[in-house]
């Protein structure tokens, strides 16, 4: 091959690579899924690659051995989660590699990919949704009438959160604006419909916005030494956790429905907990866009992990181990899955990990530090006891989540990719 020619196919390399990333990347994949495709593309193609992501760009660089192509991205959007897009987008990294797609054609199904649309229309993703949301509140010991209102709230509130995305709101803005009119209008349905622990129909809308999946992957790239857009992500996720406190502060007020810090956490029966951990992992699914047929496997996932902790619980295990325990779970049943199935793991494990998510613990911990400042030095010692004890066992929690899907997870598997035909790129 001529150095002219070297360099042409060089330079179409990098701008798939990039493309390929950036298109993983938007759609929720983790750092070292990115790392892994490109350099299998690259590979594939004769070229080494090399990969450098930050939280505002990504750069790809393409050796072929006498020279190099550079090529950096413009800034990268805060991620959504669509299993199907990263399955596709998977698929054809795995096609160009093996030699049986050319670039030409990868690139234009890398457009199909990126330009289509949802499986699943907005209202059905709202209302099931508002579903999880209000799954989580009978998890966390609500009562039904707290069900019925966070329903009805966390739907409104995603529907609200979905056109504040359409209209390119600031992205720490619309968790706060989501759950401020999720919080108002559950607060004021407690009012027609009292019930016990009515906290609940506030806290539990905001559970639903906590951006669990950067906080996990955040965790895996500190693991795989990727700090600088590890760093970058937690501080995306605390300032989003932040908004939200700030809306379930500002709906309290609006409404008189008091979030205390300190509060009992109950335990529900082995079974209500497997009814209503299985509904909560069916809205994610929704949310994250994964293929309906994959949608029992997800299921059980959320089953192994959430009922499983409950079941250790009971037992006498603290929350910490036990969180563990059910993470692990969820992370040998996504892999069993995946290997199965032929598709990523995290198709699993996203939407059944969700519910372990401490965000009960986050927000009342963000509210015990304004009732500290508030009160100064005037503060109780039981609240700032209660305070410091919230933020580290969130810590601890969305630690040990992290690792316990790391695990089994990062055992390799040979997944061999289906056809195109049945691809998740052609809905």
């Amino acid at each position: 091959m001529s150095d002219l020619a070297a360099e042409s196919a060089s330079s179409e390399a990098v701008r798939f690579c990039l493309k390929l990333g950036r298109l993983l990347l938007a759609n929720g994949a983790d750092t070292a899924e990115v790392h892994t495709a490109v350099a299998h593309v690259a590979s594939g193609l004769g070229f080494q690659a090399h990969v450098l992501l930050t939280y505002e760009a990504m750069l790809v660089t393409v050796d072929t051995g006498n020279s190099s192509q550079t090529r950096v991205g413009r800034h990268l959007p805060p991620s959504i989660v669509n299993m199907t897009a990263i399955e596709a987008l998977n698929r054809i990294a795995a096609e160009v590699a093996g030699k049986s797609l050319d670039l030409k054609s990868a690139v234009e199904r890398l457009s199909a990919v990126e330009q289509n649309a949802p499986l699943y229309p907005g209202w059905l993703v709202a209302l099931m949704v508002g579903l999880s949301a209000a799954s989580l509140s009978r998890l966390l010991g609500g009562s039904w009438s707290v069900f019925v209102v966070v329903w009805l709230s966390s739907t409104v509130g995603t529907f609200v959160r979905q056109r504040l995305n359409r209209k390119q709101i600031n992205s720490f803005a619309i968790p706060f604006l989501t759950v401020l009119v999720s919080g108002v209008i559950a607060g004021v349905g407690m009012r027609f419909h009292p019930g016990s622990m009515q906290y609940l129909s506030l806290l539990a809308p905001g559970l639903i916005l906590v951006p669990g999946v950067p906080l996990i992957t955040a965790i895996g790239d500190i693991i795989s030494n990727n700090l600088g857009i590890a760093c970058a992500k937690l501080t995306f996720v605390s300032f989003a956790i932040f908004g939200i406190t700030l809306g379930l502060f500002a709906a309290a007020l609006t409404t008189g429905v008091a979030i205390p810090v300190a509060g009992p956490t109950p335990l529900l029966s082995t079974a209500q907990d497997a009814v209503f951990s299985a509904i909560t992992t069916i809205g994610f699914v929704f949310l994250f866009n994964v293929r309906f047929r994959l949608a029992w496997a997800c299921v059980l996932c959320g089953l192994s992990g959430h009922t499983s902790r409950t079941f250790l619980m009971h037992l006498g295990l603290d929350i910490v181990s036990s969180t563990l325990i059910g993470s692990l779970a969820i992370g040998v049943a996504a892999r069993a899955f995946a290997n199965a199935h032929r598709v990523p793991p995290a198709t699993f494990a996203f939407p059944a990990v969700l519910a372990l998510i401490p965000g009960s613990f986050a927000f009342r911990a963000v509210l015990g530090w304004v009732d500290i400042m508030r009160t100064s030095e005037r503060s109780p010692v039981p609240l700032q006891a209660e305070t410091l004890s919230l933020v580290f066992t969130t810590i601890m929690l969305a630690t040990v989540i992290a690792i316990g899907l790391a695990v089994p997870m990062a055992i390799p598997a040979n997944i061999r990719h289906a056809p195109d035909a049945g691809s998740a790129d052609a809905h």
